[in-house]
């Protein structure tokens, strides 16, 4: 009988800290640091193919001079 009562009290414990973490997900403070995560990411990217494209043409134009 102890054994069935702990059981149920660790299951409803369990049940209440993942519904706690569904709250936090739908949050609109949430839902903004994602969206403005998303978008550091994407500035981050454009970034990274900006540089990588002017390198590529930096050493194009070395290899056109040297030649």
């Amino acid at each position: 009988m102890q054994r069935n009562t702990l059981f149920t009290a660790v299951f409803a414990v369990f049940s209440l800290f993942f519904a706690q973490l569904t709250f936090a997900e739908e949050s609109n403070a949430f839902v903004a640091r994602n969206v403005s995560l998303a978008e550091q990411r994407a500035d981050a990217a454009q970034q990274q193919a900006i540089a990588k494209q002017g390198t590529e043409q930096q050493k194009q134009a070395d290899v056109s001079q040297d030649s």
